[in-house]
């Protein structure tokens, strides 16, 4: 055959060939088909829509968060077969909650953006914790903020345990890693937490973070030290409704200093447990920011809030329904019982007062507190719990009326000695 004949037929074999390969790959196709259908027979988990096996892998999860690693629902279900892993990619619910372990490994580091881009435009809960010590210019700080406009919950806990080759004390914790965060339109839920023993995230951090999230409605701020406050720039935030002081902390710069710095017009619940807070400082706070609170629970002891300061600050919030104070002295007791007997005007939709832990000289009410007392929520119905070890009951007749106020219907509780229930003690 001549060289040309020779090309034409090479030229006609990888025709038939490539016919061939396509009847193979058609073959393929068709058996890999049947193979599902014989599956299906079997399975019937495979017969089910994409939609029902996306709902039934979202409560496979443990939790709104998980911790990516090889034990993780959402990457489990990524080993099992082509058609699950199939699912759980196109199922970004999977993929909307995420917990950190600062600092991250190479493969963490790694697999954020992947994350990420797995929940698509689905709003995302992110639980940083660990030691930030060096959380500044971190890539996953980068990671993270470069993805704020996804956040509707961020949680950070600082939970560092101290060696001899670190300074425990004195430490600030930038709180954008060095990065240039965007907007957080999404943000709803923030709550930030620090063990450290003096120091903590920067009050400017913070600030910022609440200017950047116009659309957050709860703020918790745990155990911390923001800092030197005095060159911060004020806040006005017009969506928080919640803002919750957390753990014990008596250091005169701990965070709930951080109230100087803000006006919130739209907060319906303020919590300041076991914090020191000056009267002026409140007072200030409500007055800047005219809230429509309902809820409030404080701390209210020696040099922190006196009686009359209380019943200026109480006259600018009668919209309070819900009335929580700690440690609370006899005397100043007697004082708000009294102003609540005789005031109707002050806190006029108050429907609930409780009390906890009276300092342990100061536990014993004397009777004209009682019956002050008593005129208050017999007139105002409100539900009253006094939570703490009287180390003295009320008068045999309070006692006796307040018991028929249970009977109509009022909740009270009234912790005695040992923490007795002395209103639903049998009468002796």
């Amino acid at each position: 055959m001549s060289v040309q004949e020779l090309r034409a037929r090479i030229t006609k074999l990888d025709t038939e060939i490539d016919l061939q390969k396509e009847v193979l790959r058609k073959l393929e196709r068709d058996k890999s088909l049947v193979q599902r259908q014989l599956n299906a027979v079997f399975d019937p988990i495979a017969r089910l829509s994409l939609e029902i096996c996306s709902e039934i892998f979202r409560q496979c999860l443990r939790g709104p968060i998980a911790q990516p690693g090889a034990d993780a629902a959402p990457v489990q279900l990524l080993t099992v077969c082509n058609t699950w892993t199939d699912i759980a990619l196109s199922t970004p619910d999977l993929w909307v909650g995420i917990e950190i372990q600062i600092p991250c490994t190479e493969g963490m580091k790694q697999l954020l953006p992947i994350w990420f881009q797995r929940a698509r435009n689905r709003p995302v809960s992110v639980l940083l914790h660990g030691d930030f010590s060096d959380w500044d210019d971190s890539e996953s700080a980068a990671v993270i903020w470069q993805h704020g406009v996804q956040l509707k919950r961020l949680k950070t806990s600082y939970n560092y345990l101290v060696d001899d080759d670190w300074n425990y004390y004195a430490r600030h914790i930038h709180l954008f890693g060095g990065a240039a965060p965007e907007p957080l339109s999404s943000l709803e839920h923030l709550e930030i937490d620090c063990s450290l023993e003096d120091g903590g995230y920067l009050a400017d951090d913070i600030l910022e973070l609440l200017r950047l999230a116009p659309n957050i409605v709860e703020c918790v701020l745990g155990c911390l030290s923001i800092g030197h406050m005095s060159d911060a720039k004020p806040v006005v935030h017009t969506s928080l409704r919640r803002l919750t002081f957390g753990t014990p902390s008596e250091r005169p710069d701990s965070n709930d200093c951080i109230l100087n710095k803000l006006s919130l017009p739209a907060l319906e619940a303020l919590s300041l447990p076991r914090h020191f807070i000056s009267d002026d400082d409140l007072l200030r706070f409500l007055k800047r920011s005219a809230p429509p609170l309902q809820e409030m629970t404080m701390k209210w002891g020696p040099g922190t809030i006196d009686p009359t300061h209380l019943r200026e600050c109480v006259h600018l919030i009668p919209s309070l329904a819900r009335f929580e104070i700690w440690g609370p002295h006899a005397e100043a007791l007697a004082d708000l019982f009294a102003t609540l007997a005789d005031c109707p005007s002050l806190l006029p939709n108050l429907d609930r007062l409780t009390i906890h832990n009276m300092p342990y000289g100061s536990r014993v009410l004397s009777n004209s507190a009682w019956k002050f007392l008593l005129r208050a929520v017999s007139a105002r119905r409100i539900q009253l719990h006094l939570l703490g070890s009287f180390l003295q009951p009320p008068p045999t007749d309070i006692l006796a009326a307040l018991r028929e106020l249970v009977g109509d219907g009022v909740e009270i509780l009234i912790s005695g000695p040992k923490d007795r229930d002395l209103i639903s003690e049998s009468p002796s």
